[in-house]
């Protein structure tokens, strides 16, 4: 017995964001620039008040649509982010509200980009816990809101959006194991200085660009094009596999150049990699499950397939699940 999706869903904000709309909005670079360095060409964001919860809450309710299951039948909802509604009560809890999933228990998962592998692992055991029937993965991420838009660096590479996946107890397929680990003597690689207990949000801090995501950007070149091979590497040994039985790896939409760069370090051709950065830019923790959801639905994904999703950034953290599709 194990943990099988059952069913998958995806909602992206309607607003669009292009690379021409970056130079128009002041920002010193170029669509050419932007789609050779990084492979992104647009990003959904959100408008006005809309949060995390409100793309978690329709993600979820899609995946619930799919597998189709009533919201009062989910038994619990794990929730990975990295731009949370508040810094508390937890984000899951106010999508579990949205959902309207009265009779769940919901808690946040936050390894940033890898945080919907390392949702997907725990939502994997939880499953087979014979109370419960539906466990609901969600990843979802609002970066827009904490972005600072005139920095080069960091704001042409992410957007908004989530994904989620219902997961039941199957006999025939499903999650077969993964692979997590973390280096947090690497955490201020990727962060957000300010805002939590280490350094409080106060009027000094506001304008100083503390409030905003902060990245490294060749440290996490350096470091994921060795950790995303050593993932899809060591949860495909742990699951008794070779990497030639590997149908798909669905990584973390970070960087065309990283994902082509990591797949020829893995040694497998690059197109097993399942990449739709082009259209949604890179949504953190929302990236696999969007990706994930795509491939099922466009006949990418069948019946029998070996599918590796992978996932690596702050924490610093990597990780993998191995998925019998």
């Amino acid at each position: 017995m194990r943990a099988g999706i059952k069913g998958t869903g995806m909602y992206v904000p309607p607003r669009i964001i292009t690379n021409d709309d970056l130079v128009t909005m002041g920002l010193e670079t170029s669509d050419e620039w932007i789609q050779t360095k990084t492979g992104v060409k647009l990003r959904h964001v959100v408008e006005g008040d809309v949060c995390t919860s409100d793309l978690a809450a329709e993600a979820g309710n899609a995946a619930l649509a799919d597998a189709g299951v009533k919201p009062e039948d989910v038994d619990m909802i794990i929730l990975a982010t990295s731009s949370p509604d508040v810094m508390l009560s937890s984000t899951a809890a106010r999508a579990q509200a949205k959902i309207g999933c009265l009779n769940s228990g919901a808690f946040d998962v936050n390894s940033v980009c890898t945080g919907f592998v390392y949702a997907l692992d725990i939502g994997s055991r939880m499953a087979l816990d014979p109370y419960m029937d539906n466990v609901l993965v969600i990843g979802a991420e609002t970066y827009s809101k904490i972005l600072n838009w005139k920095d080069r660096t960091t704001c042409i590479y992410f957007g908004d959006g989530a994904g989620a996946a219902l997961l039941q107890k199957t006999d025939e397929g499903g999650v077969l194991g993964s692979y997590l680990k973390a280096d947090g003597s690497g955490a201020d690689v990727i962060q957000i200085p300010a805002g939590g207990t280490k350094m409080p949000m106060t009027k000094e801090i506001l304008g100083t660009g503390l409030e905003y995501f902060h990245m490294d950007g060749r440290a996490v070149w350096d470091f994921a094009t060795v950790k995303y091979p050593e993932a899809v590497r060591e949860v495909v040994k742990r699951t008794g596999y070779t990497l030639d039985d590997v149908d798909w790896v669905i990584p973390h939409q970070s960087n065309v150049n990283m994902i082509r760069v990591s797949m020829e370090n893995l040694g497998m051709p690059v197109e097993k990699a399942y990449v739709n950065l082009p259209k949604y830019a890179n949504c953190s923790g929302a990236s696999v499950p969007i990706a994930l959801h795509e491939a099922a639905n466009d006949g990418s994904l069948k019946k029998g397939d070996l599918v590796v999703t992978c996932g690596y950034g702050g924490g610093l953290s990597w990780g993998a699940n191995a998925i019998l599709w």
